[in-house]
Protein backbone atom coordinates (compact mmCIF):
# COMPACT_ATOMS: atom_id res chain seq x y z
CA UNK A 1 0.00 0.00 0.00
CA UNK A 2 1.37 3.62 -1.14
CA UNK A 3 1.74 5.91 2.22
CA UNK A 4 2.63 8.77 0.15
CA UNK A 5 0.27 11.50 0.60
CA UNK A 6 0.64 14.06 -2.57
CA UNK A 7 1.75 12.81 -5.82
CA UNK A 8 5.48 12.15 -6.78
CA UNK A 9 7.28 13.76 -9.85
CA UNK A 10 10.61 12.57 -11.29
CA UNK A 11 12.11 15.92 -11.48
CA UNK A 12 15.71 17.10 -11.56
CA UNK A 13 16.42 20.23 -10.00
CA UNK A 14 19.71 21.76 -8.89
CA UNK A 15 19.74 22.19 -5.18
CA UNK A 16 21.72 22.56 -2.01
CA UNK A 17 20.71 21.70 1.18
CA UNK A 18 22.32 22.62 4.47
CA UNK A 19 21.72 22.56 8.28
CA UNK A 20 18.82 24.34 9.47
CA UNK A 21 20.22 24.41 13.16
CA UNK A 22 23.82 25.13 12.43
CA UNK A 23 25.58 22.08 12.83
CA UNK A 24 29.09 22.80 12.33
CA UNK A 25 29.88 19.32 10.02
CA UNK A 26 26.74 20.67 7.46
CA UNK A 27 27.47 24.32 8.46
CA UNK A 28 28.72 25.79 4.67
CA UNK A 29 26.83 29.26 4.26
CA UNK A 30 26.26 28.23 0.35
CA UNK A 31 24.87 25.02 1.34
CA UNK A 32 26.26 21.03 0.09
CA UNK A 33 25.23 20.97 -3.86
CA UNK A 34 22.77 18.26 -4.48
CA UNK A 35 19.68 16.98 -6.52
CA UNK A 36 16.22 16.19 -6.22
CA UNK A 37 15.16 13.15 -8.13
CA UNK A 38 11.69 13.16 -7.12
CA UNK A 39 9.63 15.92 -5.66
CA UNK A 40 5.79 16.80 -4.01
CA UNK A 41 4.45 18.99 -2.08
CA UNK A 42 5.28 16.64 1.01
CA UNK A 43 9.08 16.27 0.45
CA UNK A 44 11.34 14.88 -1.78
CA UNK A 45 14.21 12.65 -2.22
CA UNK A 46 17.53 14.37 -2.53
CA UNK A 47 20.72 12.75 -3.93
CA UNK A 48 24.33 14.30 -2.36
CA UNK A 49 27.46 13.85 -1.60
CA UNK A 50 27.49 13.97 2.15
CA UNK A 51 25.24 12.18 4.40
CA UNK A 52 23.19 13.88 6.74
CA UNK A 53 21.87 11.93 9.67
CA UNK A 54 17.96 11.11 10.14
CA UNK A 55 16.23 13.72 11.84
CA UNK A 56 18.63 16.75 11.25
CA UNK A 57 16.76 19.35 10.45
CA UNK A 58 17.72 20.86 6.90
CA UNK A 59 17.46 23.88 4.57
CA UNK A 60 17.10 23.37 0.83
CA UNK A 61 17.22 25.96 -1.86
CA UNK A 62 15.47 24.15 -5.25
CA UNK A 63 15.74 26.07 -8.51
CA UNK A 64 13.30 24.81 -10.28
CA UNK A 65 13.91 23.44 -13.64
CA UNK A 66 10.33 24.24 -15.36
CA UNK A 67 9.18 27.56 -14.15
CA UNK A 68 12.96 29.07 -13.37
CA UNK A 69 12.26 30.04 -9.66
CA UNK A 70 14.03 29.40 -6.70
CA UNK A 71 12.53 28.09 -3.35
CA UNK A 72 13.88 27.66 0.28
CA UNK A 73 12.20 24.80 1.93
CA UNK A 74 12.58 23.75 5.38
CA UNK A 75 12.18 19.99 6.22
CA UNK A 76 13.86 17.16 7.79
CA UNK A 77 15.65 13.93 7.12
CA UNK A 78 13.54 10.99 7.31
CA UNK A 79 15.72 8.68 5.77
CA UNK A 80 18.94 7.77 4.08
CA UNK A 81 21.19 5.28 1.85
CA UNK A 82 23.50 5.41 -0.04
CA UNK A 83 23.57 4.51 -4.14
CA UNK A 84 24.55 1.12 -5.55
CA UNK A 85 27.52 3.02 -6.51
CA UNK A 86 28.29 4.49 -3.21
CA UNK A 87 29.05 7.47 -4.57
CA UNK A 88 26.16 9.61 -3.81
CA UNK A 89 23.99 9.68 -0.94
CA UNK A 90 20.18 9.70 -1.03
CA UNK A 91 17.79 11.34 1.73
CA UNK A 92 14.42 11.12 1.83
CA UNK A 93 13.61 15.16 3.11
CA UNK A 94 10.17 15.28 4.67
CA UNK A 95 8.96 19.54 4.12
CA UNK A 96 7.48 21.27 7.61
CA UNK A 97 5.76 24.30 7.37
CA UNK A 98 6.03 25.40 3.53
CA UNK A 99 5.64 29.40 3.62
CA UNK A 100 2.87 30.40 0.73
CA UNK A 101 5.66 31.81 -1.80
CA UNK A 102 7.26 28.21 -2.01
CA UNK A 103 4.22 26.42 -2.13
CA UNK A 104 2.79 28.16 -4.79
CA UNK A 105 5.69 28.32 -6.93
CA UNK A 106 5.91 24.95 -6.31
CA UNK A 107 2.58 23.82 -7.31
CA UNK A 108 3.20 25.70 -10.28
CA UNK A 109 6.25 23.76 -10.98
CA UNK A 110 4.75 20.73 -10.52
CA UNK A 111 1.17 21.12 -11.27
CA UNK A 112 0.42 21.74 -15.26
CA UNK A 113 -2.58 23.54 -15.89
CA UNK A 114 -4.70 20.28 -17.01
CA UNK A 115 -4.38 18.51 -14.53
CA UNK A 116 -5.12 21.30 -11.95
CA UNK A 117 -4.59 21.62 -8.15
CA UNK A 118 -4.16 18.64 -5.52
CA UNK A 119 -7.46 17.80 -4.40
CA UNK A 120 -6.30 18.37 -0.42
CA UNK A 121 -5.09 21.26 -1.08
CA UNK A 122 -7.96 22.62 -3.46
CA UNK A 123 -10.44 22.34 -0.64
CA UNK A 124 -8.88 24.63 1.29
CA UNK A 125 -8.65 28.53 1.09
CA UNK A 126 -4.70 29.44 1.16
CA UNK A 127 -3.97 32.90 2.96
Amino acid sequence: MEKRKQRRFKQWNKASIKSATGLKEFSDPEGINAYTYDISLGGAKIHSDINFPVGTAVRLRVDLVRTKESVTIDGVVRWASRTGDYKVFELGVEFSHLMPKSAFALMQDLYDRSAGLPTWLSERRVR
